[in-house]
């Protein structure tokens, strides 16, 4: 079963503008990054042009074996520096020299050069003898049905491109794909429609009509500018599995804990990820898939939230909790008698120790480690900063945790003079504290923005106190430190189970010894360097996301599979929700 997915994009606006048959790299050709398997070892990109998919893709899966080829000279040329391997000259024509052995490649892209092609499906026959039996195929794909062409044609102002040597209609497609024994399982679709799309339908309906169209078939195949195609090797159809995550705290953990895991699951074949802020509609799903519902930092109120709960079950959701921080910090959860855990059928957080108190309220618990979603090249400019270092602190609610080692950081600061710039995110109070003029404040930012304030720094504190609350806490700070290249000075509590001391970090465990660290840090730029490459190839081999984001549909899956019995502990540990 093929599902059509329809996205409303702004092209053109003007039913007298000629249609285009051509499209930018950075905008539509761009969109299959979003769609290729993070954990591929190989992928072939036929039509690579620049490289600008395989750059953004290595930072993703930097272990990923890249191979491109491009008939544009000058194209390739950029290519080269961001592909492992580069193969300049007709795909038809030079396909042969390739020499990839059978069953190596786990991901097949085809950008608009498919249309240029004069025999495609030879091309897609040729390749798929490479792919792995479970291997994906994506490929982006110009509609000759769509209206605007159609509209154009009549006007007299077809413009054929050079290029173009193929088009498909949705039919043609799915053909060309058959022959080649590859299985598309979806199809999206691209294309402006709007009041002008209206009218056009309205002026083509007696035509339809009389030539026995299906309307509404009609009007998909002619919304469409252009189809993203995914497909598989493989000859068993891909299980359905929806996701879907209502979000609670955007600001704090959104994008760590729902939209990245879920742009990554999204490239599973058969998955489907949906979120939205502190609402949700019940009635999205499709027949065929089996559904999962998430609540993200959710405070569910005993009794009077039963309702949301049968809702979910009369819909068949399997229910699970997302929570990456101690509950204990927000006295609702036990006031509502730990409700939001209780009345689920199971929990997933970010770490071990926070998986053994939740325990105590369900016994279904996962922990997914919070990973970093892309890691940028390590390179020259990481160690290109003076002498004297940037100092970055950017937290929430840490206040308890600096406290002590302020007048350290202030007398530091004094010996040190203008030579040191501090960063702060988000924290005044920390800010304000410092006895400098040599520093900046930002405040709470989007993710990204915080990542390049990170990255332009070269010693992060990263202080937390041990005490019940701080030792549930993840890693994630020193993770992304050592991804951006950032040498770390932090506390025994949660990071000395990550770091090596002397070799990825720091780690104080006095006062003095916070002292005598952070002066060695400051002036002992060789040392940085040494703890900013042990630490950056640490995370890169182990703590990406690309490496461990399939173990959450599994999980969901396998969790799907034991409902039954999930749904009997829930009703005993929540009767009233089956009454």
């Amino acid at each position: 079963m093929i599902n059509l997915f329809h996205h409303q994009e702004n092209f053109q606006s003007d039913l007298m503008t000629p249609a285009k048959f051509y499209f930018s790299e950075t905008s539509i050709h761009q969109e299959l990054l979003n769609f290729i398997p993070a954990d591929a070892k190989v992928i072939l990109e036929l039509g690579c042009g620049n490289g600008t998919i395989a750059s953004q893709y290595k930072q993703i899966n930097p272990h990923c074996h890249y191979i491109g080829i491009e008939s544009n000279p000058e194209l390739a040329k950029n290519a080269a520096a961001q592909v492992d391997r580069i193969l300049v000259g007709n795909i038809l024509e030079n396909i042969s020299a390739l020499n990839i052995s059978p069953k190596t490649v786990d991901c097949l892209i085809y950008g608009l050069n498919l249309m240029a092609i004069a025999n495609p499906t030879e091309i897609l026959k040729y390749c798929q003898s490479w792919l792995k039996n479970d291997a994906q195929v994506l490929a982006i794909i110009a509609n000759v049905q769509y209206w605007r062409r159609i509209i154009n044609l009549l006007k007299g102002n077809w413009e054929i491109s050079e290029v173009i040597r193929h088009w498909f209609s949705l039919e043609g497609l799915k053909s060309c794909f058959a022959t080649a024994d590859l299985q598309i399982y979806e199809v999206q679709t691209r294309g402006e429609k709007g009041e002008e799309f209206e009218k056009f339908l309205q002026f083509t309906q007696p035509l339809v009509d009389a030539l026995g169209l299906d309307g509404k078939k009609f009007a998909t195949q002619t919304a469409a500018e252009y189809f993203i195609v995914r497909a598989t090797n493989s000859t068993i159809f891909p299980r359905r599995l929806l996701i879907q995550t209502i979000i609670m705290d955007p600001k704090v953990c959104g994008t760590l804990r729902v939209w990245e895991p879920d742009r990554f699951s999204a490239t599973i074949p058969g998955v489907r990820t949906i979120s939205t802020v502190k609402t949700a509609d019940l009635n999205v799903g499709l027949s065929e898939e089996e559904k999962v519902f998430i609540w993200q930092r959710t405070i569910l109120n005993y009794p009077s939230d039963f309702y949301k709960i049968k809702s979910l079950l009369k819909k068949n959701y399997l229910i699970v909790a997302e929570i990456d921080d101690h509950p204990l910090r927000r006295p609702e959860y036990a006031e509502n008698n730990y409700l939001s855990y209780r009345g689920c059928h199971c929990v997933q957080t970010s770490t071990e120790s926070l998986a053994k108190f939740l325990r105590q309220y369900n016994s279904n618990v996962v922990v997914f480690q919070n990973q970093l979603a892309k890691i940028p090249t390590l390179s020259e400019h990481t160690f290109s900063h003076n002498n004297y270092p940037s100092i970055f602190f950017g937290a929430v609610n840490r206040e308890a945790n600096w406290k002590e080692i302020m007048p350290i950081i202030n007398q530091i600061l004094s010996d040190y003079q203008d030579k040191i710039r501090v960063k702060v995110i988000h924290d005044k109070l920390f800010f304000e504290s410092l006895n400098t003029t040599n520093k900046e404040f930002y405040p709470f930012c989007a993710y990204d923005k915080y990542l390049e304030i990170l990255r332009s720094c070269d010693i992060g504190l990263l202080p937390l106190n041990e005490n019940q609350t701080n030792q549930m806490k993840s890693d994630l700070k020193f993770v992304e430190c050592a991804g951006y290249g950032v040498a770390v000075l932090a506390s025994p509590t949660v990071y000395q189970n990550s770091i090596v001391d002397g070799e990825t970090g720091l780690i104080y465990y006095s006062l003095s010894d916070f002292a005598r660290k952070f002066r060695q840090l400051i002036i002992d730029r060789d040392l940085r360097q040494k703890i900013v490459i042990n630490a950056y190839f640490w995370v890169k081999n182990n703590r990406l996301f690309c490496q461990y984001y399939r173990q959450r549909r599994d999980w969901y899956l396998q969790m799907r599979d034991e409902l039954p019995c999930l749904n009997k502990e829930l009703k005993n540990r929540v009767p009233e929700l089956f009454d």
